[in-house]
């Protein structure tokens, strides 16, 4: 089983701002509010499973994981 991560998320004009809390993960991902794309900017411990959530947006699972 993964270990799991809290994403904390933050709000900005440009999008919203996902980041891992777990220390030497580093995790960021973010939300673009037009497109409402997700890019993830630093995929940190990639096998960890990642969850989190700001307003109305939650995460669960393995948010952003590329085999």
């Amino acid at each position: 089983m993964a270990e799991i991560h809290t994403l904390t998320g933050t709000a900005s004009p440009g999008g919203l701002l996902f980041e891992c809390t777990t220390d030497g993960c580093g995790r960021r991902m973010v939300i673009d509010r037009e497109r409402g794309t997700l890019v993830v900017i630093d995929h940190g411990d990639a096998a960890a499973e990642h969850r989190g959530g700001i307003g109305g947006v939650r995460f669960t699972g393995f948010v952003g994981h590329q085999d």
